[in-house]
């Protein structure tokens, strides 16, 4: 067996984000509306029958191989089948690391789906999803096939949404640093007493998608902790007020902030002021949503 294929992994956005309450296992209940946008990690992965299980990655990663979430895939689904497979793969960076767009997500749910198919779909998507679960929180999401969804769980519970929000551009900000997501949950547990953690309204999440952006009443619970922490959002806040932005958000945990326009015109000019206002070490991208 000697068989390749080339994915391409996208990132998300969350439109919104509700901390709902800590659970016993230690990982937090969420509430949030996930979309996928086109950005793009692209991945090149070739697999072979091997004696023993391999993996070896390339790629513009910071940290060792084996704490890759591509890695992790790998050694999931190969031992799940019971079969020792050599994975060699390449993976373009273009999704920050620690951005809140769930690069690593995607991209671990892109070489599962890949190897599956390489595999003649050995594993059906129930299967897929299960070891979505084992790996990561937000992974089941880039397994689904759906391009939005209401995400519940600790990120594993996906309720379809069906397609809408088309023709409109995003502008991410990307601030020159990354963010902990379990740092971003433990800092915002410090703040909370029981009482304190947010509620929702799946109702009301559906309706207002039904609104153009910039009447969405959407928040980000953890734009509380991340604002107050660099004051660097706030000046990309002001500026998104300043482009007349029809929504604005923090992604995730951060670091990634975006804002949603009405056409690529608005959202070139948009990026180019940005350039210009905010600090050197800031990254702007525009790209359809």
């Amino acid at each position: 067996m000697y068989k390749q294929i080339q994915i391409l992994a996208p990132a998300k956005i969350n439109l919104s984000l509700k901390i709902l309450n800590k659970r016993k296992d230690g990982y937090h209940n969420i509430a949030s509306v996930f979309r996928k946008i086109k950005l793009y990690d692209e991945i090149f992965m070739e697999v072979k029958s091997a004696p023993v299980f391999s993996c070896k990655i390339t790629g513009n990663f910071d940290f060792p191989e084996k704490e890759n979430l591509i890695y992790k895939a790998a050694e999931l689904y190969s031992s799940y089948i019971q079969r020792s497979i050599c994975f060699t793969i390449s993976c373009k960076k273009n999704i920050p690391e620690g951005s809140g767009l769930g690069g690593g997500s995607s991209d671990a749910a892109a070489i599962l789906k890949a190897v599956n198919i390489l595999m003649n779909n050995l594993c059906g998507e129930s299967e897929l999803m299960a070891l979505a679960c084992k790996l990561g929180s937000d992974i089941p999401f880039f397994i689904d096939k759906s391009n939005m969804a209401l995400v519940t769980g600790r990120g594993e519970e996906i309720v379809r949404i069906p397609q809408i929000l088309n023709n409109y551009w995003l502008v991410l900000v990307f601030p020159g640093f990354i963010i902990s997501s379990s740092d971003a949950y433990q800092k915002f547990d410090l703040l909370q007493d029981s009482s304190q953690y947010t509620d929702f309204n799946a109702k009301t999440m559906y309706e207002q998608l039904s609104l153009s952006p910039e009447f969405w009443d959407y928040t980000n619970d953890f734009e509380k902790i991340i604002t107050k922490e660099y004051p660097l959002y706030t000046m990309i806040k002001e500026q998104m007020v300043h482009l007349n932005t029809l929504f604005y958000s923090l992604t995730g945990s951060g670091s990634a902030y975006f804002g949603i326009f009405s056409n690529q015109s608005a959202a070139e000019t948009a990026s180019d002021s940005l350039s210009l206002s905010l600090p050197i070490q800031t990254h702007i991208k525009h790209c359809p949503l």
